[in-house]
């Protein structure tokens, strides 16, 4: 699942014309691999998010325990960040994990970072910006928690 939070401009739904999903995205939401959830408050995603773990049978809670709750990790360019590379190697990563994104000009305000559990950075190298787009960094930290998740 992707959680979209107050994004009300775009249209996720895949079976109209008019629609902002990637047209290499829609066949998995049609066949139910993949689904958008729209929020149009950041804390109604992160309440939703967080009781996921309260809707699992006894299995999955037990499975859960082990492996600890779902973790909300900001993707951030600040004093607290892992470097994303450093996650993996030690892995760090731990359990089912909502990765949370700022905006490119400013990245993540206050009220967003009080929400996340912990922050990944992505090492930048260089005298220019430190600074990468959204969809970039967001591929970047997606990847290497696919890695680190498929790792076994």
């Amino acid at each position: 699942k992707i959680f979209v939070a107050g994004q009300r401009k775009f249209n996720f739904d895949h079976n109209t014309d008019d629609s902002d999903v990637p047209t290499n995205l829609k066949p998995l939401m049609s066949s139910g691999l993949l689904r958008i959830v729209k929020f149009d408050k950041l804390e109604e995603c992160v309440k939703h998010i967080k009781s996921l773990d309260q809707k699992q049978d006894q299995q999955q809670q037990q499975q859960q325990q082990q492996r600890g709750t779902i973790r909300i990790l900001g993707v951030e360019i600040d004093e607290a960040a892992v470097d994303v590379e450093e996650m993996v190697t030690t892995n760090s990563f731990q359990g089912d994990t909502a990765f949370m994104m700022g905006n490119e000009g400013s990245g993540m305000n206050e009220k967003q970072m009080s929400l996340c559990d912990g922050f990944v950075k992505i090492k930048q190298y260089g005298g220019g910006t430190a600074s990468l787009n959204v969809s970039v960094a967001a591929g970047i930290v997606l990847h290497r928690f696919h890695h680190w998740a498929y790792s076994d």
